[in-house]
Order: C-alpha cells, then sequence, then structure tokens
C-alpha cells in the first residue's frame, strides 16, 4: 500500500499539519473575523512547505470548486464552512470547527478540532470534551481484523452515553494517496453502507461528528456548509491514521 518512505512522509506532514492547527487554535479570539482564519491559514500552511488540498477540489456532488483551505463551520455548522471572504466575527461562547487537509509531497492528511472562543456554557464544555473522547474510542477501533462498522459502532456508543449522538450522513474515509479516499467509514452502525475489514498498512480519516441534538443535516445556500436540522450545535474531532500490526498509530496527533 504506502511504502516505507511514503509513511516517513505521512508522519512528517501529519506533525506539520498538527502543529498548523495548534497555530490556528491560539489565533481564536472573540471579535476575530473567520476571513482572517483563513488568511493565517494559507500562510502557515506555505510555512510548512505543503499545498491547501481543499481550495480548488471540487467533491462529487458539488457545482463549484471549494475556495478555501480551512473549513470553519460555527455552533450549529456541523462540516465544510467556507472561510475565505467570510465576514462573520466570532462572539462569546461561539463553538468553532476548524478542518484542514493539506498535501505534502504529494500524499493529503487532514484533521479537524472543535474549540470554544471566549466564555463557553458547560453544556457546550461537555459536547466538545464528548468529541474529543468519541473519535478517541472510534480511532481505538481501528485495528486490523475489526471493520469500518465497528469504529462506528464504538463512536456512536461512546455518543450516546453521555446523551449525544453522531451525525449519520457523513463519516470518515481514506486519506493518503488522495483527498477522499476508500473506503467509507460510518459514524454509525445498521446504516446500510458497505462494510469493509481494515487490514494493515490503511491510512484513514476518522471523524465523528457529534451533534447537542437530532443528528439529520441539512445544506446552507451556498451549497457547501453543512447544519444541524434543528439548530443544534456540533463538535468534531479527526485526526489521520496509520494502522498498524500493533494498533493505529495517530499521524496528526496534537502534543
Amino acid at each position: 500500500m504506502y511504502s516505507q518512505k511514503e509513511i516517513e512522509i505521512l508522519r512528517e506532514g501529519g506533525k506539520k499539519l498538527a502543529w498548523i492547527l495548534s497555530e490556528l487554535k491560539n489565533f481564536l479570539r472573540v471579535g476575530l473575523e473567520v476571513g482572517e482564519i483563513e488568511n493565517k491559514s494559507l500562510s502557515l500552511i506555505k510555512e510548512v512547505g505543503a499545498k491547501p488540498a481543499t481550495v480548488g477540489y471540487t467533491p462529487a456532488g458539488a457545482s463549484y470548486p471549494f475556495p478555501s483551505s480551512v473549513c470553519t463551520s460555527i455552533n450549529d455548522g456541523v462540516a465544510h464552512g467556507i472561510s475565505k471572504n467570510n465576514r462573520y466575527r466570532l462572539k462569546d461562547g461561539d463553538v468553532v470547527s476548524l478542518d484542514i487537509v493539506i498535501q505534502y509531497k504529494g500524499l493529503f492528511m487532514d484533521i479537524c478540532r472543535t474549540y470554544g472562543v471566549g466564555k463557553v456554557k458547560e453544556e457546550d464544555l461537555k459536547l466538545i470534551a464528548t468529541a474529543e473522547e468519541v473519535t478517541s474510542e472510534a480511532i481505538k477501533n481501528a485495528i486490523v481484523d475489526n471493520t469500518t462498522e465497528d469504529i462506528g459502532q464504538a463512536a456512536e456508543k461512546t455518543a450516546r452515553v453521555y446523551g449525544f449522538d453522531t451525525v449519520k450522513e457523513l463519516g470518515g474515509h481514506g486519506v493518503g494517496k488522495k483527498i477522499h479516499d476508500k473506503p467509507f467509514i460510518p459514524n454509525a452502525k445498521n446504516l446500510g453502507v458497505p462494510i469493509v475489514k481494515i487490514k494493515e498498512g490503511m491510512v484513514l480519516a476518522v471523524e465523528p461528528i457529534v451533534t447537542a441534538g437530532k443528528w439529520k443535516i441539512k445544506t446552507a445556500a451556498d451549497d457547501y456548509l453543512f447544519l444541524t436540522s434543528d439548530g443544534k450545535k456540533t463538535a468534531q474531532f479527526e485526526d489521520t491514521i496509520l494502522v498498524t500490526k500493533d494498533g493505529p498509530e495517530i499521524l496528526t496527533k496534537l502534543n
């Protein structure tokens, strides 16, 4: 699947991507315009010698290329929020998800984290903490001879323990040689999608999305941003992992 040289590139690129996100986390503040997050992201990606993988990328079903290097999804924004030229200013208590894909030396790495801005409600802090645990439990199940559904079942089960749920219409995916590759990784069980056995050497983006309300989503007017159908907040943690015989290796781990 991947040569040793490619694995080293993935490890190197994963560390660079984690650094980029940690810098963006420190950049967030009340009053910050979302468009400034995009400008900062582009600058950081250039600084590490990578390329912004999502700029100009047209996913299946999209009517035009995605314009941003970082997806900034706020509060009831589930995923794919466009940052470029976005004039929204972050407010006290906003819940902000930053999702970035870079191309480094020809290979792709993907990461997402959710952060609270300013004074955040206790219920929203619980949502964010749960999303982190949900992804951790999902990754633990990304082991040889398990299936993609085992990953999704672990995510859904963990979220429900805390009174939340996982978004069902979106999921994780293969990454590395392509920005989106097979297999699709569901964020729950019994969704009727193809179930794939996990094999050593797979590079996967594990990215369950946790919602405080109903799991159904809708599409915003820009055809990219997904929103919760009931206006409730969401949170997401995502990492790129390498499946090894000894378990999952997190390539985008933040220090």
